[in-house]
């Protein structure tokens, strides 16, 4: 077999395996989601424990949005689960991100 060949399997057995990586992870991104979803359910009438009368997030609520962003959920996805405006869900990702920041330097 020649080289350009055998490169060319190569590049395909890297390009397989990446996708099977790629494919490893979105499945466990599914599964984190789809344990905090059956988690809220179970402590639901749907998110009301979770916000103040006010709208705001509750620690319940904080807690369940930083679990979503552990997840890999992105602002937009957090954002429509909880029934909060991007912007909100953007904020609790900045203040997520920094604490994530802390307590990796710990």
């Amino acid at each position: 077999m020649d080289a350009t060949t055998v490169s060319e399997i190569q590049a395909i057995a890297e390009a397989a395996r990446a996708q099977e990586e790629g494919a490893r992870k979105l499945a466990e991104r599914a599964e984190r989601l789809l344990t905090l979803i059956t988690k809220q359910a179970a402590n639901s009438p749907e998110t009301a424990d979770l916000k103040r009368a006010d709208g705001r997030l509750t620690e319940a609520g904080v807690a369940a949005v930083n679990a979503a962003f552990d997840s890999g959920a992105t602002v937009t996805e957090v954002s429509k689960q909880f029934g909060i405006h991007v912007s909100a869900a953007s904020n609790r990702r900045t203040i997520w991100l920094a604490h994530k920041a802390t307590s990796l330097k710990a």
